[in-house]
């Protein structure tokens, strides 16, 4: 049987307040849903914000072997933000709903495999009468997943089990946060104030007392010298940071040049597999990957994924079924500390299929994935002219080579890039000459 791939990513579900994400940027944000088509397999349904290149959509599925009309894709009348993201109008819309049944009655569709499992996502089931093909659909219709991608939740779950983290408060006080802020800040140290529902480094702050303080994770660092400047600074963005008082906010003090962490955990009833772990390219928010990454020693890897099997314990138990995101930093004093979890795809479901698939299941043992989000080219034909020019087009037969993983030229000019290297001096290489194609 096939599925239905909906890429809701950036959603109302997973954004407090999108007035934080530029009108200029939600497109490309939107857009990363194009990622899924990597997961599809025959007579898979993908429904998506904004309708595809047509060559993009080929080249994928030539790499994967497929036929152009293996898959359907779909794309739902506009919303509020018109075709940027997936929000709950445009999915639950009746005429789209028609559609999609018509389409996936004639693709023999038993299930759906959204980006995140949201309550939308679960009336959406519900209507095409598909929820029983889905492992742990009671959670996920109960808010399962809204619960998973809280930073607020994760810290109280994270605590639960004793897991390393970061001094920090979770608090809907706006007394609480203050006093908190003032006392780190007071003593010369940053701090990060997170929103409870976002992602890729959206919505965060770095606030700091002194000037020097690289912002990574968050779009920027904002320097506060006293009290009265940090009253003035929440008296402004206090309601952006909490939803406008409708969710807590996290904040945690904030170690500078910390490496940030990223894996993605697989749970099933039965298991709890660690699909990989890597290493987040900050730039200074999430700007792509390196899967395993080359900074780490193997004995800080095995602390995070301890930690990571720890913490997803309770979250299998909870009934939790899919993939879940594990986030963590890596100190410049070598401690490693977990910082978040999203019960979601992520930005690496794509890479762990290329590195299967293509590479095989240990791909990690002797390859090394890096990727960047933005490499701006002329066109997507233009982009692949090159790579096949300079000989950097990926070969399935050597395992080396780049793929373009996502395609953003309409939306911002760029296309995301995985990088299939045979170690950290390769990979170098290969960015290297990618920065001089279009230089």
């Amino acid at each position: 049987m096939s599925r239905i791939l909906i890429g809701n990513a950036y959603n109302e579900h997973l954004v407090s307040d999108h007035d934080t994400i530029s009108a200029e940027e939600r497109p490309t944000a939107g857009n990363i849903a194009l990622r899924l088509l990597w997961l599809t397999e025959v007579n898979d349904v993908v429904i998506v914000p904004q309708a595809p290149d047509p060559q993009f959509v080929r080249y994928v599925l030539s790499l994967k072997g497929l036929a152009p009309d293996a898959v359907s894709v779909l794309v739902p009348p506009p919303g509020r933000f018109g075709m940027d993201v997936l929000t709950r109008e445009r999915l639950l819309d009746a005429t789209f709903l028609r559609e999609v049944a018509a389409v996936a009655e004639r693709r023999g569709v038993d299930t759906v495999l959204p980006y995140c499992f949201d309550s939308t996502i679960a009336r959406f089931a519900r209507r095409l009468d598909l929820a029983a093909g889905t492992p742990g659909f009671r959670f996920l219709e109960a808010g399962g997943s809204e619960m998973l991608n809280s930073k607020a939740a994760f810290r109280t779950i994270a605590s639960g089990v004793g897991a390393a983290l970061v001094d920090g408060v979770t608090t809907g006080s706006r007394e609480h946060a203050e006093s908190f802020i003032g006392e780190v800040l007071g003593r010369g140290a940053p701090v990060i104030v997170k929103q409870d529902f976002h992602q890729g480094g959206f919505g965060n702050d770095i606030l700091t007392p002194r000037g020097d303080v690289e912002p990574i994770g968050a779009p920027r660092a904002v320097l506060l010298v006293d009290e009265e400047e940090i009253a003035r600074h929440l008296d402004r963005y206090w309601a952006a940071y909490t939803g406008r008082g409708a969710h807590r906010v996290v904040i945690e003090e904030y170690i500078p040049d910390s490496l940030p962490l990223g894996a993605e955990v697989h749970i099933t009833e039965d298991v709890v597999a660690v699909h990989h772990v890597g290493e987040m390219r900050m730039a200074p928010i999430y700007d792509g990957m390196a899967i395993p990454g080359s900074v780490a020693t193997r004995a800080q890897q095995s602390s995070y994924v301890e930690a990571m099997v720890k913490l997803s314990a309770p979250i299998q138990a909870m009934g939790y079924r899919g993939v879940i995101n594990i986030d963590g930093i890596l100190t410049p004093g070598g401690e490693v500390f977990l910082s978040e979890f999203n019960g979601r795809m992520g930005g690496t479901t794509h890479l762990h299929w290329i590195g299967e698939s293509f590479l095989g299941a240990d791909y990690q043992s002797h390859r090394l994935l890096v990727t960047r989000n933005h490499w701006h080219v002329p066109s997507f034909t233009e982009a692949l002219d090159a790579l096949g020019a300079a000989g950097l087009s990926f070969d399935p037969q050597t395992g080396r080579g780049v793929i373009i993983a996502c395609d953003h030229v309409r939306q911002s000019g760029a296309v995301e890039y995985c990088a299939v290297a045979e170690s950290a001096e390769d990979a170098a290489l290969i960015e290297k000459k990618l920065t001089e194609l279009f230089a």
